[in-house]
């Protein structure tokens, strides 16, 4: 063999060497091209479910944040109406004649007494009409027929009665049956 004929050949195989070479880089070039495009489009699938689902939370906190704004606005509201009619009871309350307020006590005190027996402590200047008839009806209709009396001092109420009987104290002021009213009402 001649030294042309060798170093075709090796210039031959060394070309078929390296094309052969290139080949396998070709293909593991796209073997890697496509798992790294996998790998990426699952990544991208992956974020894409994570902000999903950070942005269904996001838009599941505002819409609580906003409902418990609302509902906070609406109990604002309540009060303020409650607080109306509270101010316009208490006048037409205030404003009763002498039977008509002896008649709403007379009942308060029926529905709110314990015993029967309790000490009647009426309002500041309201002691003269709780007279000795009041006193003698209220005791009648009482069930059962009641013992109540009336105490000596007046309370440092407006309006209203308060029923004592040893430590027992039932408040029958205009304020604080309306006060109950209300938590009843408002929470």
């Amino acid at each position: 063999m001649s030294i042309e004929n060798i170093l075709s050949k090796i210039d031959g195989d060394s070309r078929a060497a390296a094309e052969a070479a290139r080949a396998r880089a070709r293909e593991e070039a796209a073997a890697l091209s496509a798992r790294y495009t996998r790998r990426a489009e699952e990544l991208e699938a992956d974020l894409r479910a994570r902000a999903g689902k950070k942005a269904a939370e996001e838009k599941r906190r505002l819409l609580v944040s906003e409902q418990l704004e609302l509902r906070k606005a609406i109990l604002v509201r309540k009060r303020e109406i409650l607080s109306e009619l509270y101010d316009k009871a208490r006048k037409t309350i205030a404003a009763l004649s002498g039977e008509e307020y002896l008649s709403l006590i007379r009942t308060l005190v029926i529905s709110k007494a314990v015993s029967g027996a309790e000490e009647i402590v009426p309002a500041a200047g309201q002691s003269a009409l709780l007279s000795p008839d009041f006193l003698t009806k209220l005791n009648k209709e009482y069930p059962g027929g009641g013992k109540f009396t009336i105490a000596a001092a007046e309370g440092s109420f407006d309006w209203g009665v308060v029923l004592r009987e040893g430590r027992r104290v039932v408040d029958l002021s205009l304020s604080t049956v309306f006060d109950q009213v209300m938590a009843r009402i408002v929470p």
